[in-house]
């Protein structure tokens, strides 16, 4: 089946249940961790994202779809 096209265009899909919480290492900001769908990596977004939209894949796990610009950059990072 194919994937739908996304509304917005930067977002990230993330699995919701591989949410986990820290703080960055370089600025100590919150920060939440997510596994990116079909890419087998972890992203930090800054605080506690809100899903832009969710869905359900064919195993029924929860997806969310963040928005890009959520994601954590640190500016301290060398």
């Amino acid at each position: 089946m194919p994937r739908q096209q996304s509304m917005f265009p930067r977002s990230i899909e993330v699995y919701a249940d591989t949410r986990g919480r820290s703080t960055c290492r370089y600025c100590q900001a919150p920060l939440t961790w997510a596994e990116v769908v079909g890419a087998n990596r972890r992203v930090p977004f800054d605080g506690e994202p809100v899903a832009l939209r969710t869905r359900h894949d064919a195993a029924r796990r929860l997806i969310e779809e963040i928005d890009h610009d959520d994601r954590h950059d640190c500016e301290r990072r060398p």
